[in-house]
C-alpha cells in the first residue's frame, strides 16, 4: 500500500472508533463490525477477475467485512453487510463493485478495471439519458472524502448550459446545501 493508502486507512480507523462509522443509522442497533474471511475476498477477485485495489482489500480484511462508510455503509462480500438483501458481489458484473446504498437507488460502484468511482441516480433521469456518471476519483480519494466529512451522495443534475446530465460537482452540492440549510460556517 502506498503512504495515502496507509493514511486515509488510518483516519477511515479513527472515524470507525470515534462511533461515526456509518452516516444512515438504521433504526435497529448497530451490529459490531467483523472483517471479511479471507475466502470471501479470494471470491470477490475471482469472480471480478481483478485484484481489490489494496486499500479496499485492507478495510475489508482488517476493519469490517462493510457495514461503515458512506450512505448505508459499504456493501459487504460474501457473509458481510447488506442492504436491502443486496450485497457487494449482488450486481457484480463485468468488474464493476457496487460499493453502498446511499437510499432512493442511488448508489457508488467502483469500476475496477480503471480504479474509478462511478454514481448512479436514477431519479431526475428521463428516458435515454444514462444514471451512471464518473466520479472522478478513486477509492482512496472516496474513503479520504468520507473520512473528512466531504463526500456527498451521487446526484444527478441537468446542466443548464449544455442540457446534458452529469453528476454534481462539489460546488454544486454546496450551494444545493446552503440553499436549503443556510450557511455550513457561520461568518464572525
Amino acid at each position: 500500500m502506498s503512504a495515502r493508502d496507509n493514511q486515509v486507512f488510518d483516519a477511515v480507523v479513527r472515524r470507525i472508533a470515534a462511533g461515526e462509522y456509518i452516516d444512515e443509522v438504521p433504526s435497529h442497533r448497530l451490529a459490531p463490525l467483523r472483517p471479511a474471511a479471507p475466502a470471501a475476498v479470494a471470491e470477490a477477485e475471482e469472480l471480478a477477475g481483478r485484484s481489490l485495489p489494496s486499500l479496499l482489500r485492507r478495510l475489508y480484511l482488517e476493519v469490517g467485512n462493510g457495514g461503515f462508510g458512506p450512505g448505508y455503509g459499504l456493501l459487504g462480500l460474501r457473509g458481510g453487510h447488506q442492504t436491502g438483501g443486496i450485497n457487494a458481489l449482488t450486481g457484480l458484473k463485468g468488474g464493476v463493485l457496487t460499493l453502498c446504498d446511499w437510499g432512493c437507488g442511488i448508489s457508488s460502484e467502483l469500476d475496477l478495471a480503471d480504479g474509478q468511482i462511478w454514481g448512479c441516480d436514477p431519479n431526475p433521469a428521463p428516458d435515454g439519458a444514462s444514471c451512471a456518471f464518473p466520479q472522478h476519483m478513486t477509492i482512496v480519494d472516496w474513503f479520504a472524502k468520507w473520512a473528512c466529512g466531504t463526500l456527498y451522495q451521487p446526484w444527478l443534475v441537468q446542466d443548464s448550459t449544455t442540457g446534458e446530465w452529469r453528476g454534481a460537482t462539489d460546488t454544486e452540492y454546496t450551494e444545493m446545501l446552503e440553499e436549503a440549510f443556510g450557511p455550513s460556517c457561520p461568518d464572525d
